[in-house]
């Protein structure tokens, strides 16, 4: 599992950048994931396989529109296995 210090300085660059998040914890989930088989066969490639940890911090929030309708803001941050952010993905 992914350490606490880490999610904390994630947390805080995210509240940088998205204020609207700032306060909010995030849910985490990590998936492990292997390499593709059949492309290593295909190529011939005797490289030995690599088990790869992804953590995904979703950071979820109820937002009032100008019609005064609650819709729910997503924000997927993709971290490695060393904590550093993969990718960002935000809901519109």
């Amino acid at each position: 599992m992914i350490d606490r210090k880490k999610i904390i300085k994630i947390k805080r660059k995210i509240s940088k950048e998205f204020p609207e998040f700032k306060g909010i914890e995030p849910t985490v989930t990590e998936k492990t994931i292997g390499p593709q088989d059949a492309l290593y066969k295909k190529l011939s490639l005797g490289v030995p396989k690599q088990l790869k940890h992804i953590y995904r911090l979703k950071f979820t929030r109820m937002v009032q529109t100008v019609d005064e309708i609650e819709i729910e803001r997503i924000l997927i941050v993709t971290l490695n296995d060393r904590g550093e952010i993969i990718k960002m993905t935000q809901s519109r």
